[in-house]
């Protein structure tokens, strides 16, 4: 079963290398050669790597490795921590603990000071700010505690983020929704937490698809923070303003899909497409409902599994993820879900 460890670690450090390799390779520099490639690019230090003078044996020495999602509660965190411990139990000798972020930068930070505190091996993050626990993490890193983010990444390099492909979603979306109104109509849009990095992205995926619809009009976006309860409100208050000019909704998340879906079906509307993002059982189901449109889905069990396998490597090699510039990037294959598939994500894809 080692060995199957080892082999998936392999993988996932061969997927990374290649994912930075590309990502550089497309890039060319002021003098016109082409950006250093892999973790060459991401040390950022003339082509060196920079080594550790030690490392732990990542199958006998005791490791201790922290997950810090957003809310603990949440279906997402809930899976993705899922995904991370039944991937940590091949080994035997990691303490995992899952530690609540409350929504809330502060809170994910002071956890983070504790951890270093407590001399962690590693960390795995969904920060809540991109912006405001970027020294948090770098505090960390300093330290020698890896630090790698799933999907919300952080403004500081460091150890690796495992991301859903976040503009290609925006961009999915926005081509289905455009094409389903026959390239007219009026759309207003949900969005995500201020200076939320995934919430960008999707916008700025979806952005790129209205460009090419011009007799598409967005009438209206605003935040909701990711939140459900606030997105029904948010959509109330569209309905009221805008009433049967709205064609169609997106959302950045599923919960406020779902909670766009709830304000729209009280009103008694049945005409309004509605999208989100993410894929959670419970939009699957508002889609099988007929509550919401659709969702982009992402297998969060193996985006959890990946993370901790990159975790894993970096604290059983000599890499010193410190020394980085920039910040590896895995990116998780996205699925757009509707009606007429939504029955090939089977119970134990669901999350």
């Amino acid at each position: 079963m080692k060995l199957k460890r080892v082999i998936s670690t392999i993988c996932a450090v061969a997927m990374l290398f290649s994912l930075t390799a590309c990502a550089a390779a497309n890039q060319e520099n002021a003098s016109g050669s082409q950006a250093e490639s892999g973790l060459e690019a991401a040390a950022g230090n003339g082509g060196g790597i920079a080594v550790k003078t030690a490392a732990k044996n990542p199958y006998s020495d005791p490791v201790k490795i922290a997950w810090i999602p957003t809310a603990a509660s949440e279906a997402n965190g809930t899976a993705w921590g899922k995904g991370i411990e039944q991937e940590l139990e091949y080994w035997s000798n990691v303490e995992f603990n899952v530690f609540d972020g409350e929504k809330s930068s502060d809170t994910q930070n002071a956890i983070i000071a504790d951890l270093i505190a407590q001399d962690y091996d590693g960390i795995i993050l969904q920060a809540w700010n991109s912006d405001a626990s970027a020294q948090a993490v770098a505090d960390a890193e300093a330290s020698g505690i890896p630090v790698v983010c799933i999907n919300i990444d952080v403004n500081t390099p460091h150890a690796g983020l495992v991301a859903m492909t976040d503009v290609e979603a925006g961009y999915a979306i926005g081509q289905r929704m455009a094409e389903d109104l026959n390239g007219k109509g009026n759309i207003v849009v949900i969005q995500a937490t201020p200076g939320a990095a995934r919430g960008e992205n999707l916008e700025q995926g979806f952005q790129q698809a209205m460009a090419e619809y011009p007799e598409i009009t967005i009438l209206a976006e605003q935040t909701a923070e990711w939140n459900m309860e606030k997105a029904n409100t948010v959509m109330q208050d569209f309905l009221t303003t805008y009433g049967d000019q709205i064609d169609a909704v997106f959302a950045h998340n599923d919960q406020m899909a779902e909670g766009a879906g709830e304000a729209v079906r009280n009103a008694g509307r049945s005409d309004i497409m509605i999208w989100g993002a993410n894929g959670e059982t419970k939009a699957l189901q508002y889609i099988e409902d007929g509550i919401i449109t659709g969702t982009v889905y992402t297998n969060c069990y193996d985006q959890g599994a990946t993370a901790a396998r990159m975790l894993m490597m970096y604290i059983g090699s000599n890499i010193d993820t410190s020394t980085f510039t920039e910040t590896p990037v895995i990116k998780m294959p996205p699925m757009t879900v509707d009606s007429d598939n939504v029955d090939s994500i089977t119970e134990d894809m669901r999350w």
